[in-house]
C-alpha cells in the first residue's frame, strides 16, 4: 500500500467566542510500503493528501488553518497523528515568523509649518532649484502663518533570515535620510522619506525588520524667505498695500534619492 490517511471525525471541533472562531481537525497517516519515519515525511503530503496552513476549514469561508502539530503514535507501525488548528483570520500565505511575511501600518496625520506662500510651485521631484516659489503670499510683513501639511507615517514590517541581515543592514544604512527615486507605495517620486529601520530577533534564525517612511505632500520642502542685511525678510508692497516677503524659495533638506524597492524583495 502507498500513503494512506483518515480523518478522526469525532475529534473535529469548532467554537466561537466574541466573534473569534477556532476549529481543529485530527488526521492519522501511515505508509506500509515506505514507513513514515520523520515529521518531514508526513509534511510532504501537506496540501496534497492532508490539509496545509492557509487552507479553509470545510464549509467555512474565513476560517483558515494557521498551525499544526504532529506526534508519532506508540505501538504502531510508524503511524502519525496530525492536528490542524484553524482561526477566522486573513491569510496572506505567510505567518508572522515565516520568511517573507509582510505587515503594513499607516498613520495618516498632519503637521503645521511656517508658510509665506500658499500653493507654491513645487520643483520637479522636490529638488531644490533656488527659484522664487511663486504662489499666493499670506505673510504679514514677513511674519509667516502656520499652514497644515498632510503627511503619512508608513511602517512596513517583514520577517527575514538572520543570514540575510548583514547585506540588508548595509542597504538600510545607505538609504537613511533619502527620498524615493521611483514611485513607492503609490506616492510620486520625491514624496517619501526613509527614516530608517529597527530589527528584532524573533527566532533563532529569523529577524523582524520594521522599515519606517514618511510621505509629505510638499515633498519635505521648507519655505525660506530671502533676508536683508538685518536678517529680516526682504519686503515689497502688494496691490492692497500690504507688505509681504519679496522672495521665497523652497529648501530641500533631503536632496538625495534612492530606489526603495531595493530595500527588500518582499515589498
Amino acid at each position: 500500500m502507498a500513503f494512506e490517511y483518515i480523518e478522526v471525525q469525532e475529534t473535529r471541533g469548532f467554537s466561537e467566542n466574541g466573534g473569534k472562531k477556532t476549529a481543529s481537525r485530527v488526521f492519522r497517516a501511515w505508509d506500509n510500503d515506505t514507513p513514515l519515519t520523520s515529521p518531514a515525511a508526513v509534511r510532504a503530503y501537506f496540501g496534497v493528501s492532508l490539509p496545509d496552513v492557509g487552507d479553509l476549514f470545510p464549509d467555512e469561508t474565513v476560517v483558515y488553518c494557521v498551525s499544526y502539530s504532529m506526534k508519532h503514535l506508540p505501538n504502531s507501525r510508524n503511524e502519525w497523528e496530525v492536528t490542524f488548528n484553524y482561526e477566522n483570520t486573513e491569510i496572506s500565505g505567510k505567518l508572522p515568523q515565516e520568511e517573507g511575511y509582510v505587515q503594513y501600518a499607516i498613520n495618516y496625520s498632519v503637521e503645521f509649518r511656517d508658510f509665506w506662500r500658499i500653493s507654491p510651485t513645487i520643483p520637479t521631484n522636490g529638488q531644490q532649484n533656488g527659484n522664487n516659489c511663486g504662489g499666493t503670499p499670506i505673510d504679514k510683513a514677513g511674519e509667516p502663518l502656520s499652514v497644515m501639511v498632510r503627511m503619512s507615517d508608513i511602517t512596513i514590517t517583514e520577517t527575514v533570515s538572520a543570514a540575510s541581515f548583514p547585506a540588508r543592514s548595509q542597504t538600510i544604512r545607505s538609504m537613511r535620510g533619502k527620498r524615493n527615486s521611483v514611485q513607492f507605495e503609490g506616492a510620486p517620486v520625491g514624496q517619501v522619506l526613509y527614516t530608517g529601520a529597527s530589527a528584532n530577533r524573533i527566532a533563532l534564525e529569523k529577524l523582524s525588520v520594521a522599515h519606517k517612511f514618511v510621505q509629505d505632500e510638499y515633498y519635505h520642502m521648507l519655505q525660506s524667505p530671502r533676508l536683508n542685511q538685518l536678517k529680516k525678510p526682504e519686503l515689497e508692497r502688494d496691490n492692497q498695500g500690504v507688505y509681504r516677503a519679496k522672495w521665497v524659495d523652497l529648501v530641500q533638506p533631503f536632496p538625495q534619492l534612492a530606489n526603495f524597492n531595493l530595500l527588500s524583495e518582499n515589498f
